[in-house]
């Protein structure tokens, strides 16, 4: 009886052992949270945050010299092209009094010398001659600037065209200006008439700088817009260069995101692009890439780190001129359009001596294996080869 009793013991050990063995060593008590491959579209994309911006901003400094005399402008305010905006104090009549008295004067002298001539409008005649050149020289400076800033697409074709008409006009105009003073000149000797130009053009270019000064000294707004920035005030003398007035014009509104260079090397001018900010319910799909400026800078980043950022610019519809300006949105730039492929959740791919790989559940255990991955979107892998549609990759794993 006994040895029956310790037989059976025996036995019941055993099988206790070996169900204890197959707990612990097997594959009972494992879960394996699988997921299939399957098609799927993905895309590609940078994102960044953007700020509401305008295309048309005019901004209007100190020069340092005059006090502010008038100035009534309020944050917030709402200007009409040509508005009187600021009003320096103006100590340039006296000074250009006094020089076209001088040029009378001349015009006299030369009266008496040249008997019977009209001093009075060969005077004038040359002074209009001698605007016009400054005029022109400027204007050509302007255009030279228009065309360089046009070849790397910072300006339009209709701003560089109105550059190149302006500077035909003035040539066209000093033609005329020129004829003009020939004919009413066409009596002086010609030694007279050397020294009558050399002196009236000092004095008209004394008049010109002094008459530019004036106007220097009166600033109308160059754009209809809402005043975004007032830093003067009736009575300051604003610092030469400093900022004393922001305009901004609401009807051409932007959105301006200065993506990492190595993002911005990949977004191009027509690109689909949306904004979206969840806490102030802005969510605004199928806008376009404007342009992407040529210019990148450094910048440091909140852990004080320098970045190369480069500038994109997105368009904006009529519908989001309310948007206030500078308002932070996340901004998404599609680089590369979806397409169906295959996919798996980013969560199942992870890398190993510098591939990827996934886990297969190949009949009831987990195979390794190495993927060629390619666009990661949403969290979602593109598979370009290592997998097939339809078998489960481990996405995590748990144990009991």
């Amino acid at each position: 009886m006994k040895k029956k009793l310790i037989i059976a013991f025996i036995v019941f050990t055993a099988i206790g052992l070996g169900i204890f063995y197959v707990l612990t060593t097997g594959n009972v008590g494992t879960k394996y949270n699988t997921v299939a491959v399957q098609r799927g579209e993905v895309g590609k994309s940078v994102q960044d945050v953007g700020r509401i911006s305008s295309r048309n901003i005019r901004r209007y400094y100190g020069n340092g010299t005059n006090k502010v005399e008038k100035m009534t402008l309020t944050l917030g305010d709402y200007v009409k092209k040509g508005q009187l905006l600021l009003e320096y104090e103006n100590t340039m009549d006296l000074e250009i009094q006094k020089v076209e008295k001088q040029i009378q004067a001349l015009e006299a002298t030369y009266k008496n010398a040249q008997s019977g001539t009209d001093m009075e409008s060969i005077s004038s005649a040359r002074i209009e001659v001698s605007k016009i050149r400054s005029e022109l020289e400027s204007t050509t400076k302007d255009k030279e600037r228009t065309e360089a800033l046009y070849a790397v697409g910072a300006v339009s074709f209709v701003e560089f065209e109105q550059a190149v008409s302006d500077v035909d006009e003035l040539q066209r105009n000093l033609a005329i200006a020129q004829n003009t003073y020939n004919k009413l000149a066409k009596g002086l000797s010609a030694n007279l008439r050397e020294k009558y130009e050399a002196e009236i053009d000092v004095l008209a270019l004394t008049l010109e700088i002094l008459e530019q000064n004036k106007a220097q000294s009166v600033i109308y707004a160059d754009v209809d817009g809402i005043v975004t920035e007032v830093n003067t005030f009736e009575g300051d003398s604003p610092s030469p260069g400093s900022l004393m007035i922001e305009i901004q014009d609401p009807a051409e509104k932007v959105v301006l995101v200065d993506f990492m260079v190595d993002d911005a090397i990949n977004v191009k001018s027509g690109l689909e692009a949306k904004i979206m900010d969840f806490n102030l319910d802005i969510d605004i799909d199928n806008l376009k890439v404007n342009q992407v400026y040529p210019k990148a800078f450094v910048m440091l980043s909140e852990l004080s780190v320098e970045e190369n950022r480069q500038t994109v610019e997105i368009g904006l519809p009529k519908s989001a001129e309310a948007l206030a300006f500078g308002v932070e949105v996340e901004t998404r730039v599609m680089v590369e359009a979806p397409r169906e492929v295959l996919v798996v959740p980013s969560g199942a791919v992870f890398q190993k001596d510098s591939k990827q790989h996934v886990k297969v559940l190949e009949g009831g255990a987990l195979v390794e294996r190495e993927i060629i991955t390619g666009i990661r979107s949403d969290g979602k892998i593109e598979v370009k080869e290592g997998l097939v549609e339809g078998e489960l990759v481990l996405l995590n794993y748990e144990e009991d």
